[in-house]
């Protein structure tokens, strides 16, 4: 392969790369790009090196970020940031509060990003700080993406812990899944309360969470807009990651 070649495909694959929400297989690329397996494998292997792929098991790779981006959280988050900003930003406009991207990470929700709006008094979530995904709408919005059984482990495990009633927690997730969307009312910092629906992958997988916070009592006041607000939000950011299921908004 001339260097020239090697350069065209590296940009090619990178393209490509940047389409896709899920992790890819390296017969999946090399037909993407009608080269050799050797070929594209050796600029995989060139990419990972360079923090751009990393390896997700034996035989797939997942976008991390692409030239000039850096990684969401240290993360391999940057596709899914990326594609739903926009959705968030839109989502905080509309709404006047502050908006945050979501993923669980174990039994935590990390916070990939957070956009402010501008008024004098808002909610600046610390977004280092992990919480528990039973206890944040973000979380329960997420859960709603797991199956049955999964769903009474989980729930299981957090009765165990003392977290709570493990029916309680399986009904709020099924309710939040024949809504679309879940709510905190009175969230874990005090005064504060969110609402928060799923982004669903091309596959229809549930990855992540668009959260809408603010003060409580404001919330309160504007919540059925703030509710509709959020399900068109992570509508839009799910179309963005591929997604063609159903608009909530329909």
């Amino acid at each position: 392969m001339s260097s020239g070649r090697g350069s065209e495909r590296v940009l090619m694959l990178l393209e490509w790369f940047s389409s896709q929400t899920r992790s890819i297989s390296l017969a999946e690329a090399s037909a993407a790009l009608k080269a050799p397996k050797s070929s594209v494998l050796n600029l995989l292997r060139m990419l990972v090196d360079m923090n751009y792929v990393e390896r997700d098991g034996d035989s797939a790779y997942r976008l991390v970020r692409l030239p000039g981006e850096v990684s969401a959280g240290g993360g391999a988050h940057g596709t899914l940031v990326r594609r739903c900003e926009p959705a968030v930003h839109a989502a905080v406009m509309a709404s006047k509060e502050s908006g945050f991207i979501a993923v669980v990470d174990g039994a935590y929700v990390r916070y990939l990003c957070k956009i402010l709006p501008e008024r004098e008094i808002r909610y600046d979530r610390n977004i280092e700080i992990p919480r528990r995904a039973i206890q944040v709408s973000s979380g329960i919005a997420i859960m709603t993406g797991l199956s049955d059984a999964a769903l009474a482990d989980e729930a299981a495990k957090a009765e165990a812990e003392g977290l709570g009633d493990a029916a309680a927690l399986i009904a709020r997730v099924e309710e939040a899944r024949s809504v679309g969307y879940s709510v905190t009312r009175r969230g874990i910092v005090e005064g504060a309360a969110g609402v928060a629906a799923p982004l669903r992958d091309a596959s229809g997988d549930v990855v992540g969470a668009l959260n809408i916070a603010g003060p409580a009592a404001r919330l309160a006041e504007n919540l059925d807009d703030i509710i509709a607000i959020v399900r068109a939000g992570a509508a839009e950011a799910s179309a963005a990651l591929g997604w063609r299921g159903e608009d909530p908004r329909a």
